[in-house]
């Protein structure tokens, strides 16, 4: 009994693979027949694919719930320094057929022409002339911009603790629920439930990554790189283990310079600043009494700056390039470069594969490495500038605006930016998408980097490691401690006055 019902079991199993058989290659044959529709149809197929993709996407169903609004034709004026990635990812006056000045040009038109305005972005040079800008037209009561873009560092406690921006927490309509919006940002840059700060995805994410050269780790042997990401196992031993095996004296005259081969190439400056962040250790955290304070006095973070003593300064394989504020992407680019075809690894922004694509050689891009495998995540410390309400700026208006262009460059933008880094002319890497999803979900900021000002712990990788000579991290805490907590407790105190009390 049990044998006839098996035999009748399979025999079904065979008649539905045959029948599904027939109907695949009865589809073949009709699509072989309709394989060159004509123009029309072309037209009208590539609309419903696009229109299909979109349903799909979450990027286009989510949508934000922002009331009609019609502002009459007025001027939404975006103030922002000539710097970093706001000359070339922020505005565009035209379609020119580049798929991120596209995007950009399509975002601010949806958004000008749902409410009736024109978005008028302003700059009046670098990041030192936001702050006095904003504090002339404030303290005039003039209502002359309507969001300033900001600097990292440079402006940002001048701005919130003389009490010239708006709590973001108090804009209409804005909401930070939505995908669009950085939710550790809001919770790191927060005083108190006052958040002055903000960052959504207008703001183009811009951490320092790690560049690899696939050619070399081929020749390496030294395995799948986007695996190793993926199993948790990329840390800091790894890559320096790694970049032990690349180092090569090509000349063989004994002395390693910029004509020769290397497993690193990075600097001492702001740069590996992040590497603290990727190994899950911030600068700051909050006290019993409820202000920031120095978050250092750790084995752990001993341990790190011993070990990138050890990657930097002892051995070859790690070539310290020159940083030039002024002209950094040239000055840095002209010394071992990955286009040199004679770096394994490369320290550089996310924003530099714009620049890579253009090399013959085949490179991917990876997270910062983490401390060790017993690390949850991968965390990328952000470099990008803030996006600030001026106070004498109607909140409904900004709210409304800064809402719109967020979900417009979550639709919008930020895929056209994955495109810019990604598309080169040996190959698309679809597995860097992975990694900069990753890189993405992991962004994390400091509240100790971005309100600590110029400080010697506001930068602490940089401050001890710069000099070359083996690390006292003890006493370089003991010098600066107390100076940077008095700082932060000022911060904390004068947005509290300006603010809450």
């Amino acid at each position: 009994m049990k044998k006839r019902i098996l035999i009748i079991f399979l025999s079904v199993i065979v008649f539905i693979f045959v029948l599904n058989l027939t109907s695949c290659n009865s589809d073949t044959s009709q699509n072989n027949m309709n394989s060159n529709p004509a123009p029309d149809e072309n037209i009208q197929n590539n609309e419903r694919a696009v229109n299909e993709t979109e349903a799909q996407d979450t990027r286009f169903t989510i949508r934000e719930d922002i009331p009609e609004l019609n502002f009459g034709g007025i001027n939404f004026n975006i103030l922002y320094p000539t710097w970093s990635m706001y000359n070339d990812y922020y505005f565009a006056d035209e379609e020119i057929g580049e798929q991120m000045n596209d995007a950009i040009y399509r975002r601010t038109k949806n958004v000008e022409e749902r409410f009736n305005i024109t978005i008028n972005p302003i700059t009046n040079g670098f990041i030192d002339t936001i702050h006095p800008t904003i504090s002339r037209s404030v303290r005039a009561g003039s209502d002359d911009y309507q969001m300033a873009l900001t600097h990292c560092i440079s402006g940002v406690v001048e701005l919130t603790t003389g009490g010239l921006v708006q709590d973001w927490n108090t804009i209409p309509i804005v909401d930070f629920s939505k995908p669009w919006w950085n939710q550790r940002m809001n919770e790191t840059m927060s005083v108190d439930g006052v958040l002055l700060p903000a960052v959504s995805d207008f703001i183009i994410f811009d951490p320092n990554v790690i560049y690899f050269n696939k050619g070399m780790v081929q020749d390496l042997d030294i395995g799948d790189m986007y695996q190793l990401v993926r199993d948790g196992k990329w840390t800091w031993a790894k890559l320096s283990e790694f970049a032990k095996l690349a180092s090569r004296d090509l000349n063989g005259d004994g002395i390693f310079d910029k004509d020769d081969q290397y497993g690193l190439v990075t600097h001492t400056g702001w740069m590996m600043e992040g590497v603290l962040h990727s190994c899950d250790m911030y600068i700051s955290s909050i006290g019993e009494d409820g202000y920031p304070v120095n978050n250092l006095n750790t084995e752990r973070f001993g341990n790190l700056i011993n070990m990138l003593y050890e990657l930097l300064f002892v051995g070859n394989q790690t070539f310290l390039g020159e940083w030039d504020a002024n002209n950094p992407a040239d000055v840095y680019e002209s010394q071992v470069p990955m286009s040199s075809n004679r770096v394994l690894f490369h320290v550089d922004p996310l924003s530099a594969g714009k620049r890579y694509r253009a090399y013959e050689v085949e490179f991917g891009i990876l997270p910062f490495p983490k401390y060790d495998e017993d690390q949850k995540e991968y965390l990328s410390l952000s470099w990008n500038g803030f996006m600030m309400i001026p106070q004498t700026t109607d909140p409904e208006f900004a709210g409304a605006v800064t809402e719109a262009l967020s979900a417009e460059s979550h639709r919008l933008t930020v895929p056209a930016y994955y495109d810019v880094l990604l598309t080169s002319k040996i190959a698309r890497d679809i597995e860097s998408t992975e990694m900069i999803d990753m890189i993405y979900n992991g962004a994390v900021y400091d509240f100790a980097i971005n309100f600590g000002g110029w400080t010697p712990i506001s930068c602490p990788i940089g401050s001890i490691l710069s000099t070359g000579r083996f690390p006292d991290y003890v006493s370089f805490m003991e010098r600066n401690e107390n100076s940077f907590n008095r700082q932060m407790q000022r911060v904390y105190d004068q947005i509290r006055e300006r603010y809450i009390d």
